[in-house]
């Protein structure tokens, strides 16, 4: 049956002899559920469900290690772990969807999944990891890589033994596979390195290999199209090792992009809305007669539909929007894109306070996301009647999760729903929070919540007879009361963002290292071209996590100038001082554009409702508390709703 909506998405496939009911693919995107010694838990059962429950055709989750060794995934090293794996297996079809497995050994970056066995085509670390700590892999001898092959085949062979009905090799974003592959990692002078040719013998080794034990599991291999190391895997090198693959016995290409080590570019961090390197996808896919899969910026249905009329790719791969929202094929097959919840590419609860911290992925906009020890929105025994003061992402999380568990819920906004989002979406690379945006106002209107635009007050919770004030009202912009700063030549950034970012200078300073002077500075030096330079009283650049890296590269590709340890003290005749390492220096540019930070709004909001109300329980979520990311506010506003 054709579906109506998204015609080539729900199309039927093939990779091999496995027939495939749609071209959706959950991609592998670890999930860091499983126990200790690599064999899946309840959780990780619940998981796999939950995620053949959401209507893509095949279904990756977790890899699996060829060998035995400590880090954050799952094993097939043995044949005891193939009873245990079954298991997983027969979940993810018993749920509707055919249970793939991607098998792995992490090599050079065992360091960064907190592996112990640190191995590698070549004693080469990333520069950055070595110089923060990360030990030097050790070199794989000619017979260990032998040894390896077998790994491999074997652990295949497992799979299929356990169930699982295609394997994906793994040999991209910088494992074992992949250091061999890039003439970066790869300095060896025997049979396995130095040209393409023998760069590529591991792997093609490998598939041959599976292929004999396993010769009618349909097998796709994992490639970075390109790496972006310097000096690394190229688009050129990819097409030729992808003919490579095929000649060799693999059933499909499943093409991803980037490195851990180069994860800006691997997970599409503050990159426009949209797929990831599309020419060079056409590229890889022209080059073979075998099915190509693509994962990379695939946030909506829409966008995935057109790779696939462009034929760009034969099946559409989807990772991060995944986690986002777990339903993403079902609600799209449905017609009902406007309920998907969007990722928003932040890498805050996948990257940082997931895979990087060694516990369980996350994500910054679902915060149930693998939550299995209640239903997720749990009905109250006593509906409350709530307000919720502020629709930023917060006030709109909290709504909504309350109005499912039975409360009734009013929201005040004296703005416009998604607060500060509205400012933070003005940059052409933060289209995606603007789908989120769009993603709560349709929530809210479906679940009937009222939203008054009005400032709210201790009276107004007083006199609405209110049993809970949910306060999410944002913060207030912090005033660094300098002199001068009334000068013409200063603004401060939220005006400035809010202001269409107008600016008729030429050469501009931003005060402030945080998300919104660097945001502000990109819109300044790419976007306008403008002379920029930004200042922070840190002594280094203070935006967190692979976020703050993809920020400094941004910055550093728009050629803007950034002062650490630097505080400015007064603006005269339109000039900004500073106080600096070098003493007291004044910059001769147009325009001070001052990005100060935030002051919590909470302690004095509630101060003021409970000397009016005192039978309403007052709560502070998000940003009225401390000024942090979306995945806070989003979290403690879900939290909130959930616990009336």
């Amino acid at each position: 049956m054709k579906n109506k909506f998204y015609p080539k998405t729900f199309e039927r496939g093939y990779i091999g002899n496995l027939e495939v009911e749609n071209r959706a693919i959950r991609m592998p995107m670890g999930t860091e559920l499983g126990n200790p010694d690599g064999s899946p838990s309840w959780a990780s059962l619940k998981a796999y469900a939950e995620a053949a429950d959401g209507g893509t055709g095949i279904v990756f989750m977790d890899n699996a290690g060829v060998t035995q060794f400590h880090h954050v995934g799952l094993s097939l090293a043995s044949d005891n772990y193939i009873g245990p794996m079954s298991v997983l297996a027969k979940t993810i079809k018993q749920h509707g969807a055919i249970p793939g497995l991607q098998i792995v050994h992490p090599g050079r970056d065992a360091a960064f999944v907190r592996g112990d066995d640190l191995i590698s085509s070549s004693r080469i670390q990333w520069e950055p990891w070595y110089e923060n700590g990360g030990a030097v892999p050790r070199e794989l001898t000619i017979e260990e890589i032998h040894d390896f092959v077998g790994y491999f085949g074997d652990c295949a062979l497992r799979a299929q033994t356990a169930g699982f009905e295609i394997i994906d090799v793994h040999a991209a974003c910088g494992v074992l596979l992949s250091n061999f592959l890039s003439p970066r990692n790869n300095t060896r002078n025997d049979m396995y390195g130095g040209s393409l040719h023998n760069r590529a013998r591991f792997l093609l080794e490998v598939i041959r290999d599976i292929k004999k034990k396993c010769p009618n599991l349909p097998l796709a291999i994992r490639l970075s199209g390109i790496d972006f190391e310097p000096g690394g895997i190229t688009v050129e090198e990819t097409c030729e090792v992808a003919k490579m693959c095929e000649a060799a016995g693999a059933d499909a290409i499943n093409i991803t992009w980037g490195s851990h080590a180069e994860v800006i570019n691997a997970a599409g961090l503050l990159s426009k809305h949209g797929a990831n390197h599309v020419e060079a996808a056409k590229m890889i896919k022209d080059a073979v007669s075998i099915p190509t899969m693509l994962c990379g910026g695939i946030y909506s249905p829409e966008i995935g539909e057109k790779l696939l009329e462009d034929g760009v790719c034969d099946f559409i791969g989807i990772g991060k929007p995944a986690l986002a929202d777990p339903m993403w094929a079902k609600k799209a097959a449905e017609g009902r894109p406007e309920d998907i919840r969007p990722c928003i590419g932040c890498g805050v609860g996948c990257h940082d306070r997931g895979m990087l911290s060694g516990g369980v992925v996350q994500c910054a906009v679902n915060a149930a996301l693998y939550k299995f020890d209640e239903p997720v929105y749990p009905q109250a025994e006593v509906p409350k009647k709530v307000i919720i003061i502020g629709a930023g992402p917060a006030g709109c999380e909290a709504a909504i999760t309350a109005k499912k568990c039975g409360h009734d819920v009013t929201i005040y906004e004296k703005r416009k729903i998604g607060g500060v989002l509205k400012e933070a979406t003005v940059s052409d690379s933060k289209e995606d929070l603007g789908h989120l945006i769009t993603y709560y106002e349709t929530q809210l209107k479906k679940e009937g919540i009222e939203v008054i635009y009005e400032e709210a007050t201790a009276g107004t919770v007083a006199a609405g007879g209110f049993d809970v004030a949910i306060v999410a009202c944002g913060a207030t912009v912090r005033n660094l009361n300098i002199d001068g700063q009334d000068d013409p030549s200063v603004v401060y950034a939220m005006d400035f963002l809010d202001n269409d970012c107008k600016s008729d200078a030429d050469r501009v300073v931003v005060v402030g290292g945080g998300i919104v002077g660097a945001e502000t500075a990109l819109i300044l030096a790419e976007e306008q071209g403008k002379d920029v330079t930004i200042t922070t009283r840190s002594p280094e650049f203070f935006v967190p996590g692979v976020m703050g890296i993809a920020y400094m590269v941004r910055l550093g590709m728009a050629g803007v100038t950034i002062k650490p340890s630097t505080q400015l003290v007064a603006v005269k005749d339109g000039k900004p001082m500073f106080a600096g390492p070098r003493g007291l220096e004044t910059l001769d540019v147009d325009q001070t554009i001052i990005s100060s930070g935030f002051v919590p709004a909470f302690n004095q909001f509630r101060a003021q409702i409970e000397e009016k109300c005192e039978d309403v329980r007052v709560i502070g979520i998000g940003d009225c508390k401390a000024s942090r990311m979306v995945m806070d506010a989003v979290h403690e506003g879900y939290i909130a709703g959930c616990n009336l």
